[in-house]
């Protein structure tokens, strides 16, 4: 009987999950997709979303949020607004790969649906008198 289970356990306790799944986000945000099996993406993608959600809102709470978890969500921070600026939800998305040849588990690449938008640095024009 499953009563009142939630979640994925992936077969570890809640402080090695807890950490597993920071790692996965940690390297998805940093890289912008990773390579995982389908079980671990599932279970980092809902908390991903949530985090680019309250970083693009922008608010002092919101942030407080994001920054709570992770230290090095910095970068999420910045890329929110600019990145992700036109979507609501879904900025991430798994993309089934060929099974892995060691343990025949399946594996995905969960990445992000927009790519980084790098500014361009307009060049400094020397005044001359």
């Amino acid at each position: 009987m499953r009563h009142r289970v939630f979640g994925k356990h992936l077969s570890r306790t809640k402080n090695q999950r807890r950490r597993l799944l920071q790692g996965l986000a940690r390297e998805l945000i940093l890289r912008g997709s990773i390579t995982t099996t389908i079980a671990k993406a599932k279970a980092v993608q809902p908390m991903v979303e949530k985090l680019v959600t309250h970083a693009k809102k922008g608010s002092a709470a919101s942030i407080k949020k994001v920054l709570a978890d992770w230290q090095t969500m910095r970068m999420l921070l910045s890329d929110a607004k600019t990145r992700f600026g036109k979507r609501t939800s879904g900025f991430t998305r798994i993309i089934k790969l060929a099974s892995r040849a060691g343990d025949s588990a399946q594996e995905v690449m969960l990445a992000f649906v927009d790519p980084r938008v790098i500014p361009e640095k307009k060049p400094v024009e020397k005044k001359t008198k």
